[in-house]
């Protein structure tokens, strides 16, 4: 749960910095414009005003007014609430009510005093989703006095800006939560390689003492079990045929189980020391076909079927210890109770990949997570040392040694660069 918590946690914070980054420009964005488009409408007002005069000056100044600052509407209103003039409808009707605001334009005829009267700029009426701004502006007369009352309205095609900064918000938000899943993915990976590094370190560490310790008990195990063979086979050259049947059987029984351990010391070698390898360009088809010719003789039981790719490039490896490794599994496939096994090999970008399926039991999930430690083995008698060693050769050889997949049987997976 910790681990999970980490890109989560990388996520909200990414989030929430991202959206309180972009609601932050977008108030003062919106701010701005609405500073913007008030300075405007009132300098549209102000100078309209000064060349109306006294009273009306005709619908024509007030359409001309209107489309050139891409109003909605452009109106005179007089002390006793007749329109003047408008630019979108006949003149000398009362003021609608519903469009008018009556207190805003006593406030441009009376304002706090006389001979001033008050510009008042603000929300009006909306129309559907349509917001309309008005404004009023007192209209003097040559006395200075205010005679009649400019009105303008501003919808949206006069602040079309603020659906543009509307659209620019959503993109924020967009682009905000695609930052803060970029973020959460490149946390997890982090998560993911940190977490592989630490196995990989705990593994090595662990691979690098079974090393020392399988050193030091083959080298004390050799010895005696030399002893004991050349013992054996003076003894069986000694008696002749003073040897009866069984006693013959029981000195070969004797020399087997001397084999099976010198190869067993031999593990423990291999998994201990790391001899120079002899490298050269191999082709894989051919070696899994000799792998598969060694697993007949040995195993007559298994059935190697080899399917591999056309034109598979070749890698640049030491072939006997890929053949040990590819015997290993194989052996592995059929003390496991395997009838069949399937040997298929294709190019995986710059590397070539062995994927080798047999139809046994499968792995039981108890050493799953083990199946490569030294000594972990699920078998009767099985010592865990063949696969430790197979992907301690495979590792040396720049690749990989995996368990693949699921399903019936057991899937081992292996990955070799490709030879320069």
């Amino acid at each position: 749960m910790p681990r999970a918590a980490v890109p989560i946690a990388a996520a909200l914070l990414g989030l929430a910095g991202s959206l309180a980054t972009t609601f932050a420009l977008h108030r003062a964005a919106s701010a701005a414009l609405d500073r913007v488009l008030e300075e405007r409408l009132r300098g549209a007002g102000e100078s309209a005003a000064l060349l109306l005069g006294d009273a009306a000056q005709g619908e024509a100044r007030l359409r001309a007014l209107m489309e050139a600052n891409r109003l909605e509407g452009a109106y005179l209103v007089s002390p006793s609430w007749v329109v003047l003039a408008d630019a979108t409808g006949p003149a000398g009707a009362p003021a609608d009510l519903l469009r008018v605001d009556a207190g805003r334009v006593e406030a441009a005829l009376r304002g706090e005093a006389a001979l001033r009267g008050e510009v008042t700029i603000g929300p009006g009426y909306a129309v559907g989703d349509v917001h309309v701004e008005t404004a009023y502006f007192p209209v003097r007369g040559s006395d200075g006095r205010p005679r009649a009352v400019l009105a303008l309205e501003a919808g949206e095609a006069f602040s079309a800006a603020r659906g543009r900064l509307r659209r620019a918000l959503g993109i924020g938000v967009a682009l905000s939560g695609l930052t803060a899943l970029a973020l959460a993915l490149a946390a997890s990976g982090w998560a993911r390689s940190e977490r592989q590094r630490r196995e990989a370190a705990a593994r090595a560490a662990r691979g690098d003492a079974l090393a020392r310790m399988a050193a030091a008990v083959a080298h004390e195990i050799r010895n005696p079990l030399g002893i004991i063979r050349a013992a054996v086979e003076l003894l069986r050259e000694r008696a002749g045929d003073a040897l009866g049947p069984r006693d013959r059987e029981g000195l070969e029984d004797v020399l087997g189980e001397v084999a099976r351990l010198r190869r067993l010391t031999q593990d423990f070698l291999d998994l201990s020391a790391e001899p120079a390898l002899k490298r050269q360009r191999v082709e894989l088809a051919g070696l899994a076909a000799e792998a598969a010719r060694g697993s007949a003789a040995l195993h007559p039981g298994l059935a190697v079927t080899v399917a591999v790719a056309p034109g598979l490039p070749p890698v640049e490896a030491d072939p006997a210890r890929l053949r040990q490794v590819l015997a290993n599994l194989l052996a592995n496939a059929a003390e496991a109770g395997a009838r069949r096994v399937e040997i298929r090999g294709e190019a995986a970008g710059a590397e070539v990949r062995l994927v080798i399926r047999d139809d046994g039991p499968g792995i039981d999930p108890a050493i799953r997570d083990r199946l490569f430690e030294a000594f972990a083995s699920a078998r009767e008698g099985g010592t865990g040392l063949g696969l430790a060693v197979s992907r301690r050769l495979v590792e040396r050889h720049g690749g990989s040694l995996a368990v693949a997949g699921g399903g019936p049987g057991t899937t081992f997976e292996l990955r070799l660069p490709r030879a320069a």
